[in-house]
């Protein structure tokens, strides 16, 4: 547990109450099933449905090296210029203002962020967090453990398109968690369809796996929002772009 915490807090900025701790260490899905889901892709359709699925039945692969955020996923990047790093970027890139900094120059102080998972704003960096929007423990259960260091550390930092990291209300993210939709949905109820597609997104541009349970999740709770089918649409060059990025800079975390 403590190794977990140790993990978490070098990927936040926030200050949390014990009792918060301790939700925080609760949470996470089960991956022990005998088949497993992965987002269906047509190479010759011009857009992908996220809903599209492909049941594959083989037991869920899993890892034999246990869960180590630190260990596995590393800590957040710099940049090039060695001051902000992608927490300080993501915060930069989220608020609705110009960002104010901290006497080092290399540390957001203040802003205007608006939490998309809580529809609340908040206007002092220290109110929030950095979303993995799936968070690393659920990617590395679901495929990320068969990756290298360079690409795991990769994810960490993504920016490669502006929902894979969010900055969110620090107390929502805790209650996320390490949880997949069969644990979380957003209490904001205008932003659930959208969190169900940006789910489904990174699951498809990084090939990871899905359960069979988060799978039924995601579909009623698209069908209890009412959700526009086209909403799950993806163009098959959005995709191809973001499988671009990741080729292009996987060497990322080797270069700061």
């Amino acid at each position: 547990m403590k190794k977990l915490f140790a993990g978490v807090l070098l990927f936040v900025s926030f200050n949390v109450s014990a009792s918060d701790l301790f939700a925080l260490g609760r949470s996470g899905d089960t991956f022990n099933y005998a088949e497993y889901y992965q987002v269906q892709e047509n190479h010759e359709a011009l857009k992908f449905n996220l809903l599209t699925l492909t049941q594959i039945k083989q037991k869920f692969p899993l890892p034999t090296t246990p869960y180590n955020r630190l260990a596995q996923f590393g800590t957040w990047i710099h940049g090039e210029d060695r001051c902000l790093n992608t927490r300080a970027e993501v915060l930069k890139r989220d608020s609705k203002v110009n960002v104010s900094f901290t006497a080092s120059g290399c540390s957001v102080s203040d802003g205007k962020w608006t939490d998309p998972y809580s529809g609340k704003s908040f206007a002092s960096a220290a109110d929030i967090q950095i979303d993995h929007f799936v968070p690393l423990k659920n990617a590395y259960m679901t495929g990320a453990f068969e990756w290298d260091s360079k690409k795991r550390c990769l994810y960490a930092n993504y920016m490669g398109n502006n929902f894979h990291l969010l900055s969110v209300s620090g107390r929502e993210n805790l209650v996320k968690s390490d949880n997949s939709p069969t644990g979380y949905i957003p209490p904001n109820p205008v932003y659930v369809c959208q969190y169900l597609k940006q789910w489904l997104e990174v699951k498809l541009i990084w090939s990871l796996r899905m359960t069979p349970e988060e799978v039924t999740i995601i579909k009623q709770k698209a069908a209890e929002a009412q959700c526009d089918t086209n909403v799950f649409l993806v163009s098959a060059t959005e995709l191809q772009a973001q499988r671009r990025y990741i080729a292009d800079h996987a060497d990322l975390c080797h270069s700061r």
